[in-house]
């Protein structure tokens, strides 16, 4: 039988390293090499850049409530402290950030949507809890029944006229529409419904110029605000705005929050308001730190980032915390784990509040 050589086509392929083989082996699995890692390079990039739906809570911090609020009028300088806590919140983390926050005892994970990120939201809530709690102060003081001196404007309608720019805020006052006096919120309705839909209602509103002084600078406007049909009545016509009475107090009170927002400070700003004014000193030396809600009726509500409070409250040297009611046991299961000595006391109203301090 004739040996032949094998021809080019069929030549088998030397071992790895004989030869031109091996660096021919090599060339064929540098593609694969590369696609891998650009692949790894986009899924890290991936991991670095996008927004997760999750957001991380984490200790703020706790400052007095005494150096945020002013009261033009004759108060009590008291030796002790009344601390509002906060909690740091990153919203949308990425994915180094959860794990971080995963590996971190003092941090919390929640779903975003558990606590949605309504742009403006929070800064509302702050104002309305600044409001709620001035009034529950001044009730527990014994002075409810305050006059309204016109309507404020509590919230504005996204889409409608009073919202764009050039007319309405909240916190405006509105003191007469179509040049009749407007002391409360339910005298604007009618004369609002006096107009067709497109027709300008002309108001004069109050509206604070800056924040930094007591009593706040205001100016007066008067505005032509376009009215529209009501989407939810068509019968009815509406100018976009949730209005409420705005009162007069006994003294100007001025609290100035700088980027603190939500509503979770209102029973800071009103035990701080009480011990300021009424007779009976509520610190007694002590440095004090609570967190929770309040309606304008004193009651206390629940918030967000209890544990994360806790830890603030006791950074800050609080000897007690005051958190509501239905909380307490969250609040002490963190301090427990970190065998924290700090007293925990749940309250549901303000008057309760006022009790404790006033008792222990």
């Amino acid at each position: 039988m004739q040996e032949t050589m094998p021809s080019a086509s069929q030549a088998p392929e030397p071992p790895n390293g004989a030869g031109g083989g091996g660096a021919s082996s090599r060339h064929r699995r540098l593609p694969r090499v590369g696609i891998s890692l650009a692949i790894l390079f986009v899924l890290v990039g991936i991991a670095l850049t996008v927004h997760l739906h999750y957001d991380v809570f984490v200790p703020g911090e706790a400052p007095d409530a005494g150096s945020l609020i002013h009261i033009n009028g004759p108060v009590q300088r008291r030796a002790g402290s009344i601390h509002l806590t906060t909690v740091g919140v990153y919203y949308g983390v990425r994915l180094p950030q959860l794990i971080a926050a995963w590996l971190d005892s003092t941090a919390q994970v929640v779903s975003e949507a558990a606590y949605p990120n309504v742009p403006g939201q929070e800064v509302l809530a702050m104002d309305q809890s600044q409001r709620n709690a001035t009034l529950a102060a001044f009730a527990e003081l014994g002075k409810s029944n305050l006059p309204s001196n016109g309507a404020l404007i509590a919230t504005i309608q996204p889409g409608t006229p009073a919202a764009q720019p050039g007319y309405l805020q909240p916190g405006d006052i509105i003191t007469s529409a179509d040049g009749h006096p407007i002391t409360v919120p339910d005298q604007l309705g009618p004369t609002v419904q006096t107009h067709k839909a497109g027709q300008p209602v002309r108001l004069e509103v109050v509206r604070d110029t800056t924040a930094s002084v007591c009593p706040t600078p205001t100016k007066t406007l008067t505005l032509d605000v376009p009215v529209v049909q009501n989407p939810q009545n068509t019968s009815t016509r509406i100018i976009g705005v949730s209005v409420e009475p705005h009162f007069v107090l006994p003294v100007d009170v001025c609290i100035n929050a700088g980027n603190i927002e939500g509503p979770s400070a209102g029973l800071s700003w009103a035990l701080e308001i009480v011990n300021q004014l009424g007779p009976n000193d509520l610190t007694r030396g002590r440095v004090i730190a609570d967190t929770g809600t309040m309606d304008e009726k004193g009651t206390v509500g629940e918030i967000g980032g209890v544990a994360q409070k806790e830890i603030g409250a006791e950074r800050q040297g609080a000897t007690i915390f005051l958190v509501p009611k239905t909380q307490v046991a969250e609040a002490k299961s963190a301090a427990a784990a970190r065998h924290s000595k700090m007293r925990i006391v749940g309250v549901s109203t303000l008057h309760e509040a006022v009790q404790v301090l006033s008792a222990s």
